[in-house]
């Protein structure tokens, strides 16, 4: 059994073992959204610099810098999200944690203790193979653009196929928005090989959400994105997806939850409980059953 493990505090704990779901963020209201635009900026960052490449010299604007120009597209593409506030369009993210080492499985991981719940709360412990099935369940009654689960990647390899078809359709429309601004710019896009904006985005959403700052290495991340469809689906073996709905927490971030069409619901294998964290969970984790196995992290902390 492949054990994924998710942080939380006694709220998220509770929330988790009475509706049986889990939730999804908007990507543009996680508590850190910096981490979503290290991928974005590394590629936006390469497509400056080959469309720059494609352009005489004698026609580029003086004082033009790189990095300026891609910290003005990173703003655009904030408030171009921002703007469209029904939340479809958008990516929805959570995520797990995979130990890589025995004792990861058994008391967690010592770091991500710290950063989510200051060792005062719990760590519940899913087989991966029921969280893929909550998924697969959740694409049956709701239509998605695309959801999947994969590991996050620290760091950004510019000589991988994902980068690279990706910071190519970049640089296609980045060239089409410049010609289509000056009429002296004699540099046309290759326009049989370029996507349908909506495909970019999407694609280029997916990429943000896998890959990460190396410095969030400890977390050892893998994550779900989802990103719902704005419309209903009939299907010829499993009948009607229906459009997601996006609700918004009490906190006021949107999300969406896996798992509300289906019981009972996703249930633990394992809670550990944080070695400040109040003990007496009994009477949560008896909306389970089976009732998960309890542990306790008991790390030596001041």
């Amino acid at each position: 059994m492949s054990l994924l493990s998710h942080y939380t505090t006694r709220a998220g704990l509770e929330g988790i073992a009475k509706t049986r779901t889990f939730w999804a963020t908007n990507f543009l209201e996680v508590n850190d959204t910096s981490e979503f635009f290290y991928g974005w900026q590394q590629l936006y960052q390469a497509a400056i610099e080959k469309v720059m490449g494609l352009i005489p010299n004698e026609k580029k604007l003086p004082g033009h810098n790189i990095e300026t120009t891609c910290e003005n597209v990173t703003n655009q593409f904030r408030q171009f999200f921002q703007s469209t506030d029904n939340g479809y369009g958008h990516l929805y993210v959570t995520s797990f944690a995979r130990g890589k080492t025995e004792d990861h499985d058994k008391r967690g991981i010592r770091t991500l203790w710290e950063l989510y719940n200051g060792h005062k709360g719990y760590c519940l412990q899913f087989d991966q193979n029921d969280v893929q099935r909550m998924l697969d369940l959740d694409s049956w009654k709701s239509n998605y653009e695309s959801l999947g689960m994969a590991e996050v990647k620290y760091g950004v390899d510019r000589k991988g196929h994902d980068f690279g078809v990706l910071c190519y359709q970049l640089t296609q429309q980045l060239l089409l928005q410049i010609i289509r601004t000056r009429n002296d710019i004699r540099v046309e896009p290759q326009w049989d090989r370029m996507w349908a904006d909506s495909a970019v985005y999407r694609k280029l959403m997916e990429f943000c959400a896998t890959h990460k700052d190396p410095c969030y290495e400890d977390e050892r991340e893998l994550r779900i994105f989802a990103y719902p469809s704005i419309a209903s689906e009939a299907r010829v073996f499993t009948g009607i997806a229906s459009k997601k709905q996006i609700r918004t927490s009490p906190s006021g971030k949107q999300y969406i939850a896996f798992g509300e069409h289906w019981k009972p619901g996703i249930a633990p294998k394992r809670v550990i409980i944080g070695t400040k964290a109040d003990g007496d969970i009994d009477s949560i984790l008896a909306n389970y059953s089976p009732v998960p196995q309890k542990a306790f992290a008991n790390m030596p902390i001041a």
